[in-house]
């Protein structure tokens, strides 16, 4: 579906974009000319730029500190629940009995499909 719909998207564009060359080139440096002014922005408005970079330096730190202050608490919390580990090194979760933790759905002598020398055997059946 997103394939399709990026195929549309594109066949769109590809539709609206002019066909006569002096059309053409006329796109083309109006194209040029907004990269060119959204480059240069910083130079046009110096005290604006400076000011934005400043905002963006503390929101580096910010994110850098939140981003310490979760992981702190994650290892804390799994350091925490390392004391509550059963003897065979299963961690305690305190809702599941040990009984529950074991794999009775695997194959084996209670399934009814037990391979005996490389041969399906059925039970029940002749």
């Amino acid at each position: 579906m997103g394939l399709l719909r990026l195929g549309m998207i594109v066949a769109v564009g590809v539709a609206l974009l002019p066909a006569d060359s002096e059309q053409q080139e006329m796109l083309y440096n109006r194209a040029a000319l907004a990269a060119h002014w959204t480059v240069t922005f910083c130079d046009r408005n110096g005290a604006t730029c400076e000011q934005a970079g400043a905002l963006w330096g503390t929101f580096k730190k910010k994110a850098q500190f939140a981003a310490q202050l979760a992981y702190d608490t994650l290892s804390e919390q799994i350091a925490s629940s390392g004391d509550q580990q059963l003897s065979d090194g299963r961690i305690e979760t305190g809702t599941l009995k040990p009984g529950d933790l074991e794999p009775n759905w695997r194959g084996g002598a209670q399934s009814s499909h037990a391979k005996e020398s490389g041969r399906l055997v059925v039970r029940g059946g002749s």
